[in-house]
């Protein structure tokens, strides 16, 4: 009989529920008439490049909050659901390898990676905005884990190659629904992640060797 399917980690619900509720928020005030709300929310919670090099922004503090808000801002609920459906796809198959804090760990350094390679690659980007940058950290961690663990021990490689078609699939989705896709934040997600990834499964990997 096979084993139940883990659920996702407790902060990736969280994640999806502040996503989700402030997608809802902004929809509502567009309707209301107050499309405002959205405008502010862009110009003060989305990722600008020209914050990373030498723009003060439009308060103090911007460039560094930036980095975390942008992650929970998105263009709509077809770009919502793209990246909250993926968000819980990886992140449950990624629970049966590795523990939840280093997923936290991924998914956090991930979305500020995905950020700095953006704005290190188009320095007068922006606005950025969507948790698909940390999404493709965690399914790059998925990949690197995966590929370390089994290979060490010498199982089969099948849900190694099944990740990576999904990370394929989701980069593929995403760029041909959302033609404005920042692919490199997606980039600098991806390999960040498959470098945590890597590392997390070595060290678990000697820690089970040293027994």
């Amino acid at each position: 009989m096979a084993a139940p399917a883990p659920r996702i980690p407790r902060w990736t619900s969280a994640i999806v529920i502040l996503c989700c509720v402030t997608e809802v928020a902004l929809q509502l005030a567009d309707l209301g008439g107050w499309p405002g709300l959205r405008h502010a929310t862009v110009l003060y919670g989305a990722f600008w490049s020209q914050l990373m090099h030498g723009d003060p922004g439009l308060v103090a503090g911007q460039g560094l909050w930036m980095f975390a808000s942008y992650g929970l801002l998105h263009a709509g609920f077809l770009h919502l659901a793209m990246n909250m459906v993926s968000l819980a796809a990886v992140a449950r198959e990624l629970r049966r390898l590795m523990p939840v804090g280093q997923m936290a760990l991924a998914y956090g350094v991930s979305q500020i990676a995905a950020a700095g390679i953006y704005g290190w690659m188009e320095p007068m980007g922006g606005p950025m905005i969507g948790a698909s940058g940390a999404v493709f950290g965690l399914a790059g961690a998925l990949v690197g884990y995966a590929t370390i663990w089994r290979l060490r021990t010498e199982r089969p490689m099948r849900p190694v190659l099944r990740a990576v078609a999904l990370v394929l699939g989701l980069n593929v989705a995403l760029t041909l629904l959302m033609p404005q896709i920042a692919w490199q934040a997606h980039l600098g997600g991806a390999v960040t992640g498959l470098l945590i990834g890597l590392i997390a499964a070595h060290l678990r990997v000697s820690r089970v060797a040293m027994r």
